[in-house]
């Protein structure tokens, strides 16, 4: 019962703190994530004074976020998610004669996000062919979107690792203590928790390449992870991406939101230069204007 309450409390708490202070919640991601720092960009180029314009709510990732947005017992309207996560709950909608992705919409794209396999340099692992049935992966946990890619990329490519379903705040432990031959990690790179000075390391990292086979990469993009992305890395790594976005479920919006969310539109796309020049390197690569509604509904304002 006292769980029940405290729960009960937490959620009156997020619904008065969004209607009183005018602030929308924004289901982001780990701090010291991509998804975290976009939020925290955007706030900085768009508060008044001292005030921030949006709550940036840390979470535990992706799938979390989703479920949140799609649920309609929740106040949550915002979040960030990957786009492969939204086809993955799309073709599970058809196939349990669901509805959870119907109200879904894209507000914008965001950055895309390079798939990282990180392993120990000392390994003998260089490529992603290189794992067979007798590699551990961790994968992320439920909450992630890097499980639902990790998972993709394991049934595609005919790689049969054994999978560990260990948070990303573990996963680098884990792998010090040879728990784990590598770990999975979707994010923009650089990854603050990941661009660790190679001098604090026990021992050096290194990521594979992602090289394709059996066709599992047809729905991503070609992408590099750039030497100087991160402290321990001695050369770029060709890899794969997906494409970050910031979606709404337009069933929760009131016409307040909507102008809300216009007003941050308008405000991002006049304040760019200020977001590349201080925010996440990544903002030099998002082009606002650029969504393909065929790719995925876009929220008309």
């Amino acid at each position: 019962m006292k769980t029940k309450f405290s729960m009960l409390i937490a959620f009156l708490a997020v619904i008065t703190y969004s209607s009183v202070f005018g602030q929308l919640v924004i289901l982001s991601g780990p701090e010291q994530g991509a998804y975290y720092e976009f939020i925290d960009d955007i706030n900085y180029v768009l508060k008044d004074g001292n005030v921030s314009p949006f709550v940036n709510e840390s979470t535990s990732g992706a799938a979390y976020n989703f479920e949140q947005l799609a649920d309609p017992k929740t106040p949550f309207k915002v979040a960030l998610v990957q786009m492969d996560y939204l086809y993955f709950m799309q073709g599970m909608d058809h196939q349990n004669n669901s509805e959870k992705t119907k109200d879904i919409k894209v507000l914008m794209p965001l950055a895309k996000e390079e798939i990282h396999f990180v392993v120990k340099r000392n390994s003998g692992l260089n490529k992603l062919s290189d794992l067979d049935s007798s590699s551990i992966v961790a994968i992320g946990s439920k909450n992630q979107g890097t499980y639902a890619t990790a998972n993709f990329i394991k049934d595609r490519s005919g790689i049969y690792w054994s999978s560990r379903n260990i948070h990303f705040d573990e996963a680098l432990k884990d792998l010090f203590l040879d728990k784990v031959d590598a770990f999975v990690f979707v994010g923009s790179a650089p990854v603050a928790k990941l661009n660790i000075d190679p001098r604090g390391l026990r021992e050096p990292l290194n990521l594979l390449e992602l090289d394709d086979f059996n066709d599992w990469a047809k729905d991503y993009d070609r992408d590099t992870i750039y030497m100087n992305d991160y402290k321990w890395l001695d050369r770029d790594i060709p890899t794969y991406s997906v494409q970050t976005v910031m979606i709404v479920n337009e069933s929760k919006l009131t016409n307040a939101d909507r102008e809300v969310l216009q007003n941050m539109m308008n405000g991002l796309k006049n304040n760019y230069d200020k977001l590349v020049k201080n925010g996440h390197p990544k903002w030099k690569e998002v082009k606002f204007d650029s969504w393909d509604k065929s790719e995925w509904p876009i929220i008309r304002l």
